[in-house]
């Protein structure tokens, strides 16, 4: 699910950038295409803020979140749920005509599927798997009673059936 709902921000995200958000005014001038190049954080009539780092942002998160556990994916949860949140406030609060049918729209829905993604990793962050948890040492929780199966796994971890001493 989660995996998704950043696929759809990073998608919404995206279209919203390259959008109109409304349509431009009559009484405004145009600006030319160099000027708007060289400040792609503006504004110009017709056209809204730059979300496509906030895109990056949310593709990024996909590895990120099976990457790291713990305190670092809560973090990361937090940090995508303020990005989201941003969003949000961007495409509510941009002057205008507002229409869910424009870029604004698609801005709005971005936010959303962005802000609930960082919930969710928060909500749930212990119970996602980790990339390499396969591969940490078995705990003494893990033993199963059968003592054939947890001597193999014991083999498994490194320890040696043939020591002298109580396995743990």
């Amino acid at each position: 699910m989660i995996v998704l709902l950043l696929l759809g921000a990073a998608a919404a995200l995206w279209g919203a950038t390259e959008l109109v958000w409304y349509p431009k005014p009559d009484s405004l001038p145009t600006v030319p295409h160099d000027k708007a190049l060289l400040n792609p954080g503006i504004a110009y009539p017709g056209k809204g803020p730059s979300f496509t780092v906030v895109a990056l942002l949310a593709l990024a998160s996909l590895a990120g979140v099976f990457a790291v556990s713990g305190w670092m994916r809560r973090l990361l949860g937090a940090i995508i749920s303020v990005a989201g949140g941003w969003v949000c406030w961007q495409a509510v609060s941009t002057g205008g005509e507002f229409d869910l049918l424009t870029g604004r729209g698609l801005a709005l829905l971005g936010g959303l599927l962005f802000l609930a993604a960082g919930v969710l990793i928060v909500l749930h962050a212990d119970a996602l798997p980790t990339i390499g948890a396969q591969y940490q040492l078995a705990t003494t929780e893990r033993r199963t009673g059968d003592p054939d199966k947890d001597m193999w796994d014991g083999l498994s971890d490194g320890e040696d059936p043939t020591a002298d001493g109580k396995r743990t």
